[in-house]
């Protein structure tokens, strides 16, 4: 609310999330797709209306950069809590116990490691675009 000038109080913004679970391949990849409003609603009842958009600047990249950071770190804390992450000084991994002799069990390690589950195809890679730009490590 920062970048518009106005107060929580005084002007409400909106945001849709889908959580997806999986990708083209039907493979295993949690994921979300979120539309965001690109400004603010304001009440303006004394004017006459009851409510007006109010278009703002968009985020710089900095911005998104920091964000992404920011929830990246957040989710791991709460994953960390629920006992599902678990971090050692030079790696974090999924504390997902699997039954071997579960048979969705081939399946889970087939679509998180992006390969063909079943058929003719089976343990090949699946081809896959990548979208995310390279960051700086720092």
């Amino acid at each position: 609310m920062k970048k518009t000038g106005y107060r929580k109080t005084t002007a409400h913004t909106g945001a849709v999330t889908l959580i997806q679970r999986f990708g083209s391949a039907l493979n295993l990849n949690v994921h979300l797709h979120m539309l965001f409003l690109d400004g603010v609603y304001v009440d303006d009842s004394k004017y006459g209306s009851a409510v007006r958009f109010q278009w703002i600047q968009p985020p710089t990249s900095e911005e998104l950069a920091r964000l992404t950071h920011t929830i990246a770190k957040r989710i791991g804390r709460y994953l960390e809590r629920q006992g599902l992450l678990e971090r050692d000084a030079d790696h974090g991994y999924l504390n997902a116990v699997e039954d071997e002799q579960d048979p969705m069990h081939q399946w889970h390690g087939s679509s998180v490691t992006y390969r063909v589950a079943v058929g003719p195809r089976q343990g090949r890679k699946v081809f896959t675009l990548q979208t995310m730009p390279a960051s700086d490590p720092e």
